[in-house]
């Protein structure tokens, strides 16, 4: 996985034009490339990072491709794509250049040399005028300049969105609305037509978000109350002010809680997937439904692996690796995926629980030893690692939508990863490595729980280690209820980003994968148990 990675690159670019007129054209274009690795045609899935600058070398960021990073599929070296840097970057018509990360593991990304140099193809972004045009069904954006032609023949069919016949209403309503223009009240528009298109009445004012304690709020319908509020803040509630099941909920919650771990709710269906359609492998894919169960609220530290590493070493059980972490409250990591199923089990028995992977499809031997694919009893309450859609709804903490779990925008308050401001706008940085924790010699992992917590109460699911999860990695990844995903592979998943990796990785949705058999200073895990 970490091993460096040597591409060739050839770039042609592709353009067709009329010799008889210039139309107007969009900014995507095409470009096909050559991957080479170690001197070899590559053939399999690449992940490629365009970026515009404006010197061969030492020169400035000019541009940045919208998606930041995805995915190509490459056959015997060849692949093409298509790249969007908008028109900002050649309205003055100045020399361009073409740079390109690209990986094929979950390692950084290999920047290739030389940059490319764009040369121009005869294409129009936008046009001068036209001497005539036909009808328009709508418009939107504003008007300027006068509107010529015939009397009559202009007519104005929707404004703003909303037809004008209706907009005409609106402004006779609001000559007439004595009765709203009450200072402190609002009007506004009748969205749904309920009093009568055009119209405009007095009406409430709905937030997206509220702060403080709610002290002051009164008649609020629970109907619009939604969210998921975590077990520890809800403090000196009673059986008479929840409904039966929330409360037995509740009870039987803190009656049966594995220590260290939280409970991730049914609560019915989720959207897993990308919803910014940026990752070709990470298709959204609705109503997948998965059963509740337990995940540790912190990633598994270097003293926690160490505690039950000692159990297991003498009961039976042989690793490839014995880990390392950078402090006793740090993640443990340079653990392969073997050695994290191995030590799964073996805190089930240390624990009294039933382990849950085997060597046999009778699920009678259990596995203890070697690197071999092991067969899974589902069913079983022991320690395991998540499935990759469990480690999506859990990474969520009952928020849809989002791009990371606490929203959509990333700073190094909010987790240890590498900053990159120039590439991603949703990242605050500040750039390269989180300062904190920049100490000694890399990793610069942090300690587990350094960050706030996800809505499920959840500590670095974004960050400062990759994280095993069970799966093969393939496409698309499985749906339905409690998916587990491909029957085999060669490539296990990885969730969450890594110390040393850029924000896209922090992402909810971001999938990485390794050979199970790979270790490495960015990787390492956390448990989860049946319900």
């Amino acid at each position: 996985m970490y091993k460096a990675i040597v591409l060739g690159f050839a770039l042609g670019f592709l353009g067709v034009v009329s010799q008889q007129e210039v139309l107007a054209q969009g900014t995507v274009f095409t470009y096909q490339g050559k991957l080479s690795q170690n001197g070899v045609p590559f053939s399999g899935t690449a992940e490629i990072a365009p970026s515009l600058w404006d010197a061969p070398a030492n020169g400035n960021l000019v541009g940045t491709n919208n998606p930041g990073t995805f995915l190509v599929a490459v056959s015997n070296g060849v692949f093409t794509a298509s790249l969007d840097f908008g028109s900002a970057p050649f309205a003055g018509g100045a020399p361009r250049w073409l740079q390109l990360g690209v990986r094929t593991t979950a390692d950084p990304f290999s920047i290739l040399t030389p940059l490319q140099p764009i040369t121009a193809t005869p294409y129009a972004i936008t046009t001068g005028f036209a001497a005539r045009s036909g009808s328009a069904a709508n418009f939107s954006g504003s008007l300027a300049g006068d509107v010529t032609g015939p009397k009559g023949g202009t007519v104005v069919a929707v404004v703003g969105g909303q037809p004008a016949s209706a907009v005409a209403s609106a402004v006779v309503a609001i000559s007439g609305a004595t009765s709203d223009a009450i200072p402190g009240s609002l009007a506004k528009r009748d969205a749904n037509g309920g009093f009568g298109v055009g119209d405009l009445h007095a009406g409430n004012i709905t937030a997206v978000a509220l702060s403080g304690n709610g002290a002051d709020l009164t008649s609020i319908n629970s109907s619009n109350l939604t969210g998921t509020v975590p077990l520890a803040r809800l403090n000196g509630i009673t059986s008479n002010q929840l409904d039966a099941a929330t409360w037995q909920f509740i009870v039987n919650n803190s009656s049966g809680l594995p220590s260290g771990m939280v409970l991730i709710p049914y609560g019915g269906p989720f959207t897993m997937g990308d919803p910014f359609g940026g990752r070709a492998d990470a298709k959204m894919v609705t109503n997948v439904l998965i059963s509740p169960f337990y995940m540790d609220a912190n990633l598994v530290t270097w003293a926690q692996w160490q505690g039950v590493y000692g159990y297991a070493t003498n009961h039976g059980y042989t690793f490839v690796h014995p880990g390392a972490g950078k402090g006793a409250t740090h993640p443990v990591q340079t653990v392969d995926w073997y050695d994290v199923v191995k030590w799964c089990n073996a805190r089930s028995e240390q624990a009294g629980k039933l382990p849950v992977y085997y060597t046999d499809a009778g699920l009678t031997v259990v596995y203890r030893s070697g690197e071999v694919t092991p067969y899974a009893n589902w069913s079983a309450k022991g320690y395991r690692l998540p499935t990759e859609a469990e480690w999506e709804k859990a990474a969520r903490g009952g928020l849809a939508g989002q791009r990371f779990p606490w929203g959509n925008l990333i700073s190094q308050t909010n987790a240890n990863y590498n900053g990159a401001t120039g590439i991603y706008a949703y990242d605050l940085g500040p750039n390269g490595s989180n300062p904190v924790w920049v100490v000694g010699l890399p990793p610069y992992t942090s300690p587990a729980g350094s960050f706030a917590s996800n809505g499920y109460g959840l500590y670095d699911m974004a960050g400062n280690v990759f994280q095993w999860c069970w799966d093969w990695y393939g496409m698309p990844y499985a749906g339905g209820s409690d998916p587990h995903g491909m029957a085999s592979g060669s490539l296990r998943v990885l969730r969450g980003g890594a110390w040393i990796s850029v924000a896209s990785y922090s992402q909810c949705a971001y999938r990485s994968y390794c050979n199970p058999g790979s270790a490495g200073s960015l990787i390492g895990f956390r448990c989860v148990r049946g319900d």
